[in-house]
């Protein structure tokens, strides 16, 4: 039995984007000996400028956690992603996954009718069978390997702002990227220009 389920970007944590806009500029002023912003309008001006004009090593000073909800497969080429970027990923050698319905990620962009049948019922042969190594004593570790790449995980990652203005360039601006990364990293970039308006602006 499977349950199709959407991706998701969960921000962990609690953040407090002003204290965390100050201490950037304080970090860039002191490279220039130059006074702080009077004003928060002028410190996000002062910040903007900066990141356009390409001078990010200040912003890796503030690092921010998500909890993303996305199929192994995408999984396994977000984590290519080293510099400035932690990682947490659920264990399918650990956990048990016949306790409950498989959780699964239908694929991006959306198949047409015939087709998410077809996916569907391999899906849930690979769910059977899964179960079926699990209730013979397999353990976990050995039965993963019949679960399919579109099984969900959680991936717990932080990086730095630096870190995810590089990833968002590559995994959501850039057209090549896989659908399915850029649609989980629409979400992070949405969630990230709220909290830093001056860092994340042209996203």
């Amino acid at each position: 039995m499977i349950e199709i389920i959407k991706m998701s970007a969960e921000i962990v944590g609690e953040y407090e984007p002003e204290k965390d806009l100050l201490k950037i500029e304080r970090m860039a002023r002191n490279c220039y000996n130059s006074p702080l912003s009077e004003s928060a309008d002028a410190r996000n001006d002062f910040i903007s400028k900066l990141v356009k004009a390409g001078h990010e090593s200040v912003i890796e000073h503030v690092s921010v956690s998500f909890m993303l909800t996305v199929p192994r497969s995408i999984s396994h080429q977000i984590v290519r992603h080293r510099i400035g970027v932690a990682y947490s990923q659920q264990s399918q050698r650990y956990i048990d996954l016949s306790k409950e319905p498989l959780k699964v990620i239908a694929p991006t962009p959306e198949l047409n009718t015939s087709d998410l049948i077809l996916w569907r019922q391999a899906v849930e042969f690979s769910a059977e069978i899964y179960n079926k190594l699990i209730a013979s004593g397999v353990r976990p570790q050995q039965a993963r390997s019949v679960l399919p790449n579109c099984t969900a995980t959680k991936l717990g990652m932080t990086a730095n702002l630096r870190a995810w203005r590089h990833i968002l360039k590559e995994r959501y601006l850039n057209q090549r990227a896989d659908p399915a990364i850029r649609e989980v990293m629409s979400q992070v970039a949405a969630k990230l220009k709220e909290l830093y308006p001056p860092v994340f602006g042209e996203f």
